[in-house]
């Protein structure tokens, strides 16, 4: 699964043949077909359209602002509201996570307001019945996949939530005026309305489905897992379910699963900066890598809060910039900027931490943990042990920045994103027209059991680019009908926003 702006593609890990396609676009008006183009035309060009005689016909300069688009779809045109009318909401999708068995996916967008406040983390409990959503004020909810057709929901008000509403009308606009400077009746009365609305209480918010507060943090949170290991108690002794949890403020906390998450179990503390990524092994569910904001990556015993392991990454990030540009491997090499380049990324953030197990020729297995650092054209591969050392075993170059990254359900295969937009170890900086750009959004890394080495999946690779293309097409023609409205938003603020969590202040 991949996402592009308002759309989730489904594609096969087989041969990279499209599946499937969702949109977020809420104006079901405005929703193209997945067969036809779409096509434009004037309202002038429709005689049902065409003004009366005592209608003032518009001028040519406002003729664009008069005009809408036609969809044409394989159920027949669908006409739009006038562009100066119509009012289109499209939400970028900023997060997503599907079930093992791959019958359903949660997806988070840019303007989510399904939830109190704005998730920033998503997960499924290990039973996969529940998903588990962090917000940006730290709260933790517990919501069912599947709701029950009567399921109307409930009126729950977090802490954060109660106090954003005080400070709302505390701040508010009162009047200034008072009964010692109005005299007449008719102004009293004024006064005393402005006064009653000024002072009223909205009611709290009501989501239209169950939810369950089931922890929170006093800052953002950033990740979230739920983990199911074995009980020591007896010889046979069920699984206990945790959440652990990380946040800007450098912690790592372990709670209870579901009923008793309001119980914390203890903390990973040993992060100078944000945590922003974390990662459970399935193969050793008692391991946690996590990395954020610091110079390492730190392998945890999460159980006993032990820290086991620190792996220098920064270092790594700047030997493999030096490579790219001593080996002229870039897309478009600028030596001028090589100690710029090397000078911003003296503190990086991580953006994608996954775990990835194969077998070798012999069959033997062979782990690994793939890292993506927010705007480096690499993936980071390290090998783990049992005990949780970690060694780096490669940095495969890619053809643009890593914005994203997953593994594969077999986790054979590593896929991640790349920026198109923005130039090679560049977060701001966008690539000129006249240069080259990455051929594809998306790429495949192999496991190879003869070599021992992962390698570019060439040939899955062109497939899903193919795919991609035709996609990218399709969205441009919606992108037109839209008024450009999908396009506008800053590209860089929605790719690259963790090091916003950085406190000010605070070195690499």
């Amino acid at each position: 699964m991949s996402a592009n702006l308002a759309s989730v593609y489904v594609f096969s890990a087989a041969d990279g043949t499209l599946l499937s396609t969702w949109r977020s676009i809420q104006d079901q008006a405005v929703i193209p077909g997945i067969g036809k183009p779409i096509e434009e035309r004037s309202e002038d060009q429709d005689p049902s359209n065409r003004p009366s005689k005592r209608q003032k016909k518009a001028s040519p300069d406002n003729a664009s602002d008069s005009s809408s688009a036609e969809i044409v779809t394989e159920d027949g045109p669908l006409r739009t509201r006038k562009s100066k009318k119509t009012k289109i909401t499209e939400s970028n999708v900023v997060n997503l996570v599907a079930t093992s068995d791959g019958q359903s996916i949660a997806v988070v967008t840019d303007e989510d307001k399904s939830m109190l406040k704005r998730p920033c983390a998503i997960t499924f409990t290990p039973d996969e019945k529940t998903i588990v959503c962090g917000d940006k004020y730290g709260d933790v909810y517990a919501l069912p996949l599947h709701p029950a057709e009567n399921d109307t929901g409930h009126v729950s008000q977090s802490g954060a939530e109660a106090d954003e509403e005080h400070e709302a009308h505390a701040t508010g606009s009162f009047p200034s005026a008072s009964t010692r400077t109005v005299h007449t009746l008719r102004n009293r009365q004024a006064l005393k309305h402005q006064l009653d609305s000024a002072n009223k209480k909205p009611p709290p918010k009501t989501l239209a489905f169950n939810h369950h507060l089931l922890l929170g943090h006093v800052s953002l949170l950033t990740d979230v897992k739920c983990i199911a290991v074995a009980g020591e108690e007896s010889a046979n002794p069920p699984d206990r379910t945790y959440i652990i949890t990380a946040d800007r403020d450098e912690h790592i906390r372990v709670s209870r699963g579901i009923p008793q998450a309001h119980i914390i179990e203890g903390f990973c503390l040993g992060h100078k900066h944000f945590v922003s990524k974390l990662c459970v092994p399935s193969w050793n569910k008692r391991l946690l890598i996590s990395g954020g904001g610091d110079d390492h990556l730190l392998v945890w015993d999460w159980t006993a809060g032990h820290l086991l392991h620190r792996v220098n990454l920064q270092s790594l990030v700047l030997n493999h910039i030096n490579y790219r540009y001593a080996s002229s491997e870039l897309l478009d090499p600028d030596p001028i900027e090589q100690k710029t380049i090397l000078a911003s990324y003296n503190r990086i953030a991580v953006c994608g931490l996954y775990p990835a197990e194969v077998r070798n020729a012999v069959g033997e297995l062979r782990r690994y943990i793939a890292v993506a650092v927010e705007g480096i054209p690499a993936v980071f591969l390290f090998s783990i042990a049992d005990n949780g050392a970690m060694r780096q075993e490669a940095a495969i170059a890619t053809e643009g920045n890593v914005i994203g990254i997953t593994v594969s359900k077999n986790r054979d295969h590593i896929a991640y994103a790349i920026d198109t937009e923005h130039k090679q170890f560049s977060q701001f900086q966008l690539v000129e027209v006249d240069r080259p750009t990455p051929s594809a959004t998306i790429g495949i890394l192999s496991y190879s059991a003869m070599t021992g080495h992962w390698q570019h999946n060439v040939d899955l690779q062109q497939a899903i680019r193919l795919a991609t293309r035709n996609l990218s097409s399709r969205a441009s023609h919606v992108d037109q009908a839209l008024g450009g409205k999908m396009r506008n938003r800053d590209s860089a603020s929605l790719l690259y926003g963790l090091e916003n969590l950085r406190k000010r202040g605070q070195d690499g």
